[in-house]
């Protein structure tokens, strides 16, 4: 059975750590594997990419029952947020839908900013617009490129707007000036953002940048909705990409979703 770590390979240490497992080798293999090894001959398995964890070999019954608790636990706590997220949706005031004279399906491309996703989503509900965000669906056993082509590449016609939540989850710099260390978007999430432009056209896609972070050099000439704390700070302009689109928004939706 697959176990999933909702969270990053120094967490997974961390716990590890906290509980006397400490590896003593560390390999990365060209899957994005992460092997950690330890005294006893115990090997654990891990996915950052996808939080898939498991336990190679004869395992340590005490790590097995911690690992596997540790996962328990990650899961009950992320079913409670999605539990209290869908209750705060049920008792915000009725929201009337957005209607499209073309339809179509919003998509939403994010990186791991999920506090900035979830209020691009809270906002996006206010606004009565409906949107199609991949983390939010089961994926079919497709990866992401797969899942996007099957999305906005074999046929566009189904996507009617876009939206990019550019947000500062990497660190970079240009080989030539390694002290000018920038903030920047998730390379996947830039990569997503070429495949939603070539697709449906700029003038179809909103990207939301939080702060100041580095941008594509090719890409300054395309229109970027900045926004220093929350998501709702680029409501108006949000709203008018979209009417621009084919959107009917209502009125009072907007100052909703501003608030």
């Amino acid at each position: 059975m697959t176990i999933k770590f909702r969270g990053t390979l120094d967490n997974l240490k961390q716990h590890l750590s906290k509980n006397g497992f400490n590896p003593i080798k560390e390999e990365i293999d060209g899957s994005n594997k992460i092997c950690l090894r330890f005294q006893d001959g115990s090997i654990i398995n891990f996915w950052p990419s996808t939080g898939t964890i498991n336990i190679q070999g004869k395992p340590n019954e005490a790590l097995s029952k911690m690992i596997n608790e540790l996962c328990d636990s990650n899961t009950s706590s992320i079913s409670s947020i999605s539990q209290a997220k869908t209750h705060q949706l049920q008792t915000i005031e009725k929201i009337v839908p957005a209607t499209v004279e073309t339809k179509g399906k919003v998509f939403v491309v994010h990186g791991h900013d999920e506090m900035a996703r979830e209020q691009l989503e809270l906002v996006l509900h206010k606004l009565g617009i409906e949107h199609f965000v991949l983390q939010n669906t089961g994926g079919n056993g497709l990866t992401i490129i797969e899942a996007l082509e099957q999305q906005i590449g074999t046929a566009p016609t189904e996507v009617k707007f876009g939206i990019v939540l550019l947000t500062p989850d990497d660190m970079g710099y240009a080989i030539k000036s390694p002290d000018k260390v920038q903030p920047r978007a998730r390379q996947n999430v830039v990569l997503e953002m070429g495949m939603l432009l070539s697709s449906i056209g700029r003038k179809h896609v909103a990207i939301l940048k939080k702060g100041d972070l580095e941008v594509p050099s090719d890409a300054n000439g395309i229109l970027y909705i900045g926004f220093d704390n929350h998501v709702r700070e680029t409501v108006s302009r949000l709203a008018e990409r979209l009417t621009e689109s084919g959107f009917k928004i209502n009125p009072e939706n907007i100052i909703k979703a501003s608030s």
